[in-house]
């Protein structure tokens, strides 16, 4: 926990793309200050951090290695790395600095798990926060928040629709880690990993959901489809040939004694011009429907036509720099959206002169 009035200084864990946005946020906010940044690439490390966001210099350099960082005065790490690594987070806890990642753990369960992350917590006197827009928000905050309209609950459902086709990621991601352009013999037979991945995240999400209405899942169910392209299609990535998969769906459902009561569903696309063709047209939107009394409808998107890539990262990013405060005041040990103050963009609003 931390008590000062000064602004908290903050470690930028990666400058990948929740990493990028990050940065200026944290510079932005007069009660936070940038105190190191941390780098995979070597090629980043020794820049100004500026310099590696698209910013003025700003006198930190970024650095590659953790015990560098970690001997730095500081609150808390903003730890966004494509991979978490829990030896690696459990050694930033250990040192006495709180941890925000948008790498999923939002709600763990397992207690191994929960038992190092304590142990690391209790060890350096800190919290740990996992969020994220989905999970984080869109699948878990946001229906807990939307349910107090309600008398009845019978099921809860989330969408999220995603058109990544102008996502920034290195084809070797696009096409190797996620499996978009695979044939469908490639998709069939070996699914992508993050499959395995997402599914315990979005189980975790769920359960948050359980337990913030006061009920508990007691089985889980995951599938893949996937829909392949009519025709090549040129994504910012590369050429995914006719064929070949351009969309990607990915369902998680939690059940109570045989009945489904919370479905998380995901519809990733490269393009329109696929098939099967799934009637969701939207650039990104995450949908909330809760089926009971009232029937209940909410959604949430970007509003300009920027790309959705770039508006589900940003909103990643802030949603972890809006945490920063809360967390590094909360008691030490894992703390979830359940345990914190709701958390709004204080200090974000821009007042006429």
């Amino acid at each position: 926990m931390t008590t000062a009035s000064r602004p908290l200084r903050v470690i930028q864990w990666a400058t990948g793309s929740v990493g990028r946005h990050a940065i200026p946020a944290i510079l932005a906010d007069p009660s936070l200050a940038l105190a190191g940044v941390w780098v995979h690439t070597p090629a980043k490390v020794g820049r100004d951090a500026g310099e590696l966001v698209g910013l003025p210099p700003l006198g930190v350099r970024a650095s590659g290695s953790i015990d560098e960082v970690l001997a730095l005065d500081a609150d808390c790490v903003l730890y966004a790395p494509l991979l978490a690594d829990l030896d690696e987070m459990c050694r930033i806890l250990a040192s006495g600095k709180n941890l925000v990642t948008p790498t999923g753990w939002v709600y763990l369960k397992d207690p191994a798990l929960v038992e190092r992350i304590e142990d690391a917590c209790r060890e350096g006197g800190v919290s740990f926060h996992g969020t994220g827009i989905h999970p984080g928000f869109g699948g878990d905050r946001l229906p807990l928040v939307v349910s107090a309209l309600s008398r009845r609950i019978d099921r809860i459902e989330v969408a999220e629709i995603c058109d990544l086709s102008n996502m920034s990621e290195s084809p070797q991601m696009i096409f190797d880690q996620l499996g978009f352009g695979a044939t469908p013999e490639e998709a069939r037979a070996n699914p992508p990993a993050l499959l395995s991945v997402m599914s315990r995240i979005f189980c975790e999400s769920m359960d948050m959901v359980a337990a913030g209405l006061g009920f508990e899942l007691d089985d889980y169910r995951t599938g893949y489809e996937f829909a392949l392209a009519t025709r090549d299609v040129e994504i910012a990535a590369g050429t995914i040939p006719e064929g070949r998969v351009a969309g990607q769906h990915y369902h998680y459902t939690g059940f109570v004694r045989g009945v489904p009561m919370i479905a998380f569903r995901t519809y990733w696309k490269m393009t329109d011009h696929m098939e099967p063709r799934w009637p969701y047209d939207a650039t990104l939107e995450y949908r909330v429907e809760i089926a009971g009394d009232p029937p209940l409808r909410c959604s949430f998107g970007p509003v300009t036509d920027g790309t959705s890539s770039e508006f589900g990262l940003l909103a990643t990013a802030m949603n972890c720099v809006n945490a920063i405060a809360p967390v590094c005041h909360a008691p030490p040990g894992i703390r979830t959206p359940l345990d914190l103050p709701l958390l709004t963009g204080r200090g974000r609003v821009r007042l006429p002169a």
